[in-house]
C-alpha cells in the first residue's frame, strides 16, 4: 500500500452505501476495536451520508491507511438509464449485435414479451472496416479517415462516452488500441475498450460489456473523482479502494475508468465476510443471506470459498444487457425493510419489489412515508422496540404503522390488523426462501446441509422463519450484523481477474502450451497488482479452465491448480470436471470428449484484515433481559419476550425463544421453539427446532450419477 506506518496509520474504514442505510466500520488495528456507524442514505448527495457516519464513528482519515466502498452508483444508473449519452464504435456488418442478441426468447409464454431497449439507439452505432479473422491477423487495417469522420460525428451529436468492440479484439486487441488513441487525441470523452474488460470469445456479450461501462463511466467518473477529493480535503493520506463484483477491491483510479466491474460493488461484501466467519469456524457449507433495506442477497459458500459467475445481466436474464466480467453468485430478491405492502389490480396482497427507501422510508420512520412495508409490520407485530433504532436515536411510530397497516391492506382483505402484518412478513419470507432455493437447490444442493449466515439490518428479524421454511438447522447471526457488509469489505483483498479464451479438446491440449498462457496471465495479474499497490508483499494466484461436453454451448468453471504437466494435470482436470458438473446436474458421463473453452487466472494481493476475535465478548457472566415486550408469532399468538442487549450477552449464554435482541443497527429475533447461543466469537448461533428440520439426504457418490 501506499503508507506502511502502522503507528501513524492504524485504522482502516469499511463502508457500504445501501438504499435505506449507509453503514460504516472503523477498526483500530493498535487497540484491536471496531467502532460502527449507521446513518440514513442521503441519494442526492451519497458522500453527505459517508462523511456523517465517518464523524459519528470517530474515523480520524489523517490516521487511516484505506477507506473500502462499495457503491451501488454504477448499478443503478444503468438500471434508472440516467447514464451518458453513449456511442458505439464496431466492425462493419455488426451495428445490429446489440438487437440481434443470442436470437433466443427467454420467456417463451409471455405474449408481451419485449427486451429492454439497448443503452445505445441505432443512429448512434458507427461502423468500421478494420478487421481481424479468428486467428488474431488483420484483414483490413484501421483507416484514421474513416475515423476522423466518425470522431467529428460525435462531436456533432453530443456524445459523451464511446464503446468500442471490434471483432475478435479478444485475441489481438491492436485495433481497438489504435481506435482509443485516435478517439482521445480528438475529444475528451470516455472511451471503453472491449479488450480492457474481456478477453473472451461472444462477441454480443463483449459489446454489451463494454456499452455498459461506456455508459454509466461518466458518472462514475465524476463521482469518485469529487469523493476521492472531499476525502483529502478531510485528511485521508491512505487509499481510496472500490468494491468489486468478483469480491476483490480495486483503486478508485482503475474503478473509475472499469465501473462495470462495481455492478454488484455493495452486496458482494456481505458474502466476503461470510465466507472468513464459516471459514473460521469450520463450516464447510454455508449461505450467506443479507437482508437490507430494499433487497435481500444471497450466495453460497463452499469451504470459505464464494461461487464466481463469468457473466451478470444487468436486471435480469430475461430482459436485462449481459456482462461478461467475473461476479459473485449472487440472487437477489426486492424484499427488504423496507419492501412496500400492496394490493395488485386483483386484491392480492403483495410485498415489494418497490421499495421505501430512505427518502420518505416506512411509515414508522416518521419522515413522511405513507404505504406499509416490511418495517412496519414487525413494529405492529412487536418485533421492534417502540424506543426506536440506531440505539434509540430513531424513534419508531408504531400507530403510524399500524393504522397504515389497517387502511392499505387489513380493511380491503376483511382482515385484523395483526393478521395482514403476519401476512406481509409470511409473504416476504416466502419470497426471500425462494431466493434461497435458486442459489441451493436449483444449483444442486440441499440446504438442510448447510448453516445460515444471515445479515443485514433486517435479516436477523426474519432468520429463523426462513431457515424453518427450508429446513436448514443451523443459523449463525454474526456480530454486528447490520453492519456486515461494510465489515466484509475490511476483509476484502486486491484481486484482479484475467481470462483468455482458448478453444482446444482437452485430448488434443499442449499442456506445455496451456502452462505458458497461464504464466503470461499470472505475469500480467502480478503487474496490475503491483500498480494498484506498489508496497504489496503478498500475492496468491488460483487458476481455473471452462470445460464442456463437446457439443454443448455452456461451460463450467473448474480448478486447475498445479502446473499444467503431462498427462495426470488432465486427468486431474476431468475428475474435478465430472465431480462439479454431477453435483450440479446430477448425472455426468466420464466417457464424455471434454473441451477446454477458456482459461482464467485471479490473482489476490493481501492486505492487513481485522481480526476475527475483535468480536470476542469482553462481558463475563450471563446477562439479564433489560426489559420484557408483547410480540405476536403465529404459532403462539401474542406472547411475553424477554429483551436483551446484543453487547450484554456473554460467551455461552443460551437464550431460549422467543427471544429479542436488539442492537444499534438490528435485531434478532429467536422464534418460538429454537434455541440461541452465543459463541466465543460472538455469534449468536440458532438451532432452529427439529420439529421444524426434516433430515437431510445422505450424499451420493459420482459413481452412483454416471
Amino acid at each position: 500500500m501506499a503508507h506502511d506506518d502502522r503507528s501513524a496509520q492504524p485504522l482502516s474504514i469499511g463502508v457500504d452505501v445501501g438504499g435505506t442505510f449507509t453503514d460504516l466500520v472503523v477498526y483500530d488495528a493498535i487497540r484491536d476495536e471496531i467502532r460502527t456507524a449507521k446513518v440514513l442514505t442521503t441519494p442526492r448527495d451519497i458522500p453527505e451520508a459517508i462523511f456523517k457516519s465517518i464523524d459519528q464513528a470517530q474515523g480520524e482519515l489523517a490516521r487511516t491507511r484505506y477507506v473500502k466502498h462499495g457503491t451501488t452508483t454504477a448499478i443503478n444508473t444503468a438500471l434508472e438509464r440516467t447514464g451518458a449519452r453513449t456511442a458505439l464504435i464496431t466492425t462493419r456488418g455488426f451495428r445490429d449485435v446489440l438487437e440481434l442478441g443470442r436470437g433466443n426468447r427467454p420467456d417463451a409464454f409471455d405474449l408481451f414479451y419485449k427486451r429492454l431497449p439497448p443503452l445505445v439507439p441505432r443512429d448512434l452505432r458507427f461502423e468500421i472496416g478494420a478487421r481481424m479473422n479468428g486467428q488474431g491477423r488483420e484483414i483490413a487495417p484501421v483507416d484514421p479517415v474513416e475515423l476522423d469522420a466518425v470522431a467529428a460525428e460525435l462531436d456533432r451529436l453530443g456524445v459523451e462516452a464511446v464503446a468500442v468492440c471490434l471483432l475478435h479484439a479478444y485475441r489481438n486487441p491492436e485495433h481497438e488500441r489504435q481506435v482509443g488513441e485516435h478517439l482521445r487525441r480528438c475529444g475528451k470523452r470516455f472511451v471503453s475498450l472491449s479488450h480492457h474488460l474481456s478477453r473472451e470469445w461472444r462477441e454480443y456479450e463483449r459489446t454489451s460489456t463494454a456499452v455498459v461501462n461506456a455508459y454509466v463511466g461518466p458518472r462514475m467518473e465524476r463521482y469518485l473523482e469529487t469523493l476521492g477529493a472531499r476525502l483529502g480535503e478531510k485528511g485521508l493520506e491512505g487509499n481510496l479502494l472500490l468494491m468489486e463484483s468478483n469480491g476483490g477491491v480495486m483503486t478508485g483510479e482503475l474503478a473509475a475508468q472499469h465501473p462495470v466491474y462495481l455492478l454488484e460493488s455493495g452486496p458482494v461484501a456481505g458474502a466476503v465476510g461470510a465466507a472468513a466467519l464459516s471459514l473460521e469456524l469450520g463450516y464447510d457449507k454455508a449461505i450467506s443471506f443479507d437482508m437490507g433495506g430494499t433487497t435481500a442477497k444471497c450466495t453460497l459458500v463452499n469451504k470459505g470459498e464464494i461461487e464466481v459467475a463469468d457473466i451478470y445481466y444487468v436486471a435480469g436474464y430475461e430482459r436485462g444487457y449481459p456482462v461478461q466480467v467475473p461476479v459473485v453468485d449472487i440472487v437477489e430478491v426486492g424484499a427488504g425493510g423496507g419492501s412496500i405492502a400492496h394490493l395488485d389490480e386483483a386484491g392480492s396482497l403483495k410485498v415489494g419489489p418497490r421499495s421505501a427507501g430512505s427518502e420518505p422510508g416506512p411509515v414508522s420512520y416518521g419522515r413522511g412515508g405513507t404505504e406499509p412495508t416490511v418495517t412496519d409490520a414487525n413494529v405492529a407485530l412487536g418485533r421492534l422496540s417502540p424506543s426506536g433504532l440506531l440505539g434509540g436515536d430513531m424513534a419508531l411510530d408504531v400507530e403510524g404503522a399500524r393504522h397504515a397497516i389497517r387502511e392499505k391492506i387489513a380493511e380491503p382483505l376483511g382482515l385484523s390488523e395483526v393478521e395482514a402484518a403476519s401476512g406481509i412478513l409470511r409473504l416476504a419470507v416466502v419470497t426471500m426462501s425462494a431466493a434461497v432455493r435458486r442459489i441451493s437447490i436449483e444449483r444442486g444442493h440441499d440446504p438442510r446441509d448447510f448453516v445460515l449466515v444471515v445479515s443485514g439490518g433486517a435479516g436477523p428479524l426474519h432468520a429463523s422463519a426462513i431457515a424453518r421454511e427450508l429446513s436448514i438447522p443451523t443459523v449463525l447471526i454474526p456480530p454486528l450484523p447490520g453492519h456486515f457488509s461494510a465489515w466484509g469489505m475490511l476483509l476484502a483483498d486486491i484481486r484482479f481477474d484475467t481470462a483468455q479464451t482458448l478453444v482446444v479438446e482437452l485430448d488434443d491440449a499442449d499442456p506445455a502450451a496451456v502452462e505458458r498462457q497461464f504464466r503470461v496471465m499470472e505475469e500480467e495479474a502480478k503487474g496490475r497488482l503491483l500498480a494498484a499497490a506498489p508496497g504489496l508483499r503478498e500475492m496468491s494466484f488460483s487458476r481455473f479452465a471452462d470445460l464442456r461436453y463437446v457439443g454443448q454451448e455452456h461451460t463450467v468453471r473448474t480448478p486447475a491448480d498445479g502446473e499444467a504437466t503431462g498427462e495426470g494435470w488432465k486427468a486431474t482436470l476431468q475428475r474435478a470436471f465430472l465431480d462439479i458438473y454431477a453435483q450440479r446436474y446430477g448425472h455426468a458421463d466420464p466417457r464424455g470428449k471434454l473441451q477446454a473453452v477458456t482459461l482464467r487466472v485471479v490473482a489476490d494481493g493481501r492486505v492487513e484484515k481485522p481480526r476475527l476475535s475483535s468480536f470476542r465478548s469482553r462481558v463475563s457472566g450471563p446477562a439479564e433481559p433489560f426489559t420484557r415486550r408483547e410480540a405476536y408469532f403465529e404459532e403462539t399468538g401474542w406472547v411475553d419476550c424477554p429483551v436483551y442487549h446484543r453487547d450484554a450477552l456473554a460467551a455461552g449464554q443460551a437464550l431460549t425463544g422467543p427471544v429479542i435482541v436488539t442492537e444499534t443497527g438490528s435485531t434478532t429475533v429467536i422464534a418460538p421453539g429454537d434455541a440461541g447461543e452465543v459463541d466465543s466469537l460472538g455469534n449468536i448461533v440458532i438451532r432452529v427446532s427439529s420439529r421444524h428440520v426434516q433430515a437431510a439426504r445422505p450424499e451420493r457418490r459420482l459413481e452412483e450419477l454416471a
